[in-house]
């Protein structure tokens, strides 16, 4: 007899998924409660889920107002882009960083609470100091959305995957439909409908929302998008970063993903530049970096109007996506803090290269 999570519904396909170390916040409960603690950070509200959860954002550092006279496609088609934003009135960068977009990807979450702990005591919840990683961030504007979707997140159940296989990441990310369809592979990553009709599942999945939308690839020009998506799109209009970052999470190493062939070749220069970057200081790391640059002959995700292009489109930022690895049990099996210390070092390359490299964030 399957043992269910009383909490989220899910198969408790191995108990050690619903544990964690201390410093392994990743829960929906925990998360929140952290939250709800923290001294220098700003935490609000910046909209609600398909099934009304609040989306919280935590920012550290003074908001710069930004004169704006109208839309970005104007200002460039005009040639005044200062008329949508002037980067030379703002005093410090700002980066925000976007996580668990699909709930059973919480490496991401994980790292920005260690990162607001870092903002708060100087250490991360071990007990580490970071104290360039601090430095860098304090010279920024720094605005993070730890848990970008809730319904997922909490349906998923899940602390981890440390230590699982590929059919428990499957089955915690794309759920498990009442019955099989015949034309999709049993292996497919992405559900071939979206949304998904929730009621043809006994188990929808983290991917998804409560409406089985993957808010990663929503439809972002229709009145019908998730309202996830509009949150995050209004954030990023609200704030104007120089750069974002959209974290997931995968089965092998860490990696900036590929450029998107829709964005401008100047920006997936860019991409490409830091994608190296973080990928030597993981490698110096021994952290095991899995990134491969990829600009021409791409198909499917990356000539699509995913997530971090429809936000690029909106704020003119620089647009990165990463992959955490979860740590399944394939060959040598990434442990919880070298996770951990993927995520930490992430931040701390990409706020230096926004500090010190903050004009070529921006075409």
């Amino acid at each position: 007899m399957k043992e269910i999570d009383e909490k989220s519904g899910a198969v408790i396909r191995n108990p050690e998924f619903f544990k964690s170390p201390p410093f392994w916040k990743s829960d929906w409960d925990e998360v929140n409660d952290f939250l709800d603690g923290l001294e220098k950070g700003t935490v609000r509200e910046i909209g609600k889920s398909y099934g009304g959860r609040p989306i919280r954002a935590v920012s550290y550092g003074e908001k710069e107002p930004i004169e704006r006279r109208c839309g970005i496609s104007v200002s460039k088609f005009y040639g005044f882009r200062e008329n949508f934003f002037d980067p030379r009135k703002r005093t410090r960068p700002v980066v925000a960083v976007i996580s668990t977009i699909h709930g059973a990807e919480v490496e991401g979450c994980v790292s920005c609470i260690n990162l607001a702990q870092i903002m708060e005591e100087g250490k991360d919840l071990r007990g580490r100091k970071w104290d360039q990683l601090r430095d860098l961030a304090e010279k920024t504007r720094l605005v993070m959305v730890p848990l970008a979707q809730p319904d997922g997140r909490i349906r998923s159940g899940i602390k981890h995957l440390v230590g699982g296989s590929f059919e428990d990441l499957f089955y915690y990310g794309q759920g498990a439909p009442r019955e099989k369809q015949e034309d999709e592979p049993p292996n497919q990553w992405y559900r071939k409908d979206s949304p998904l009709t929730p009621d043809k599942y006994e188990f929808l999945g983290g991917y998804y929302n409560d409406a089985g939308v993957n808010i990663d690839i929503d439809d972002f020009f229709s009145e019908k998008k998730a309202p996830e998506s509009q949150a995050l799109i209004n954030l990023v209009l609200d704030e104007t970063p120089d750069m974002f970052i959209v974290l997931h999470s995968h089965n092998p190493g860490p990696w900036i993903a590929s450029p998107n062939a829709l964005i401008h070749s100047d920006y997936q220069w860019r991409q490409i530049e830091i994608g190296a970057i973080v990928a030597d200081r993981h490698r110096r790391e021994g952290l095991r970096p899995a990134w491969h640059p990829r600009t021409h002959g791409q198909e499917g995700y990356f000539t699509t109007v995913n997530l971090p292009t429809a936000l690029h489109f909106v704020s003119g930022a620089l647009p990165l996506a990463f992959e955490f690895p979860h740590g399944l049990a394939e060959g040598k099996p990434y442990t919880f803090n070298e996770i951990l210390d993927i995520g930490l070092t992430l931040f701390e390359e990409i706020l230096r290269f926004a500090v010190n490299w903050r004009r070529f964030c921006r075409s």
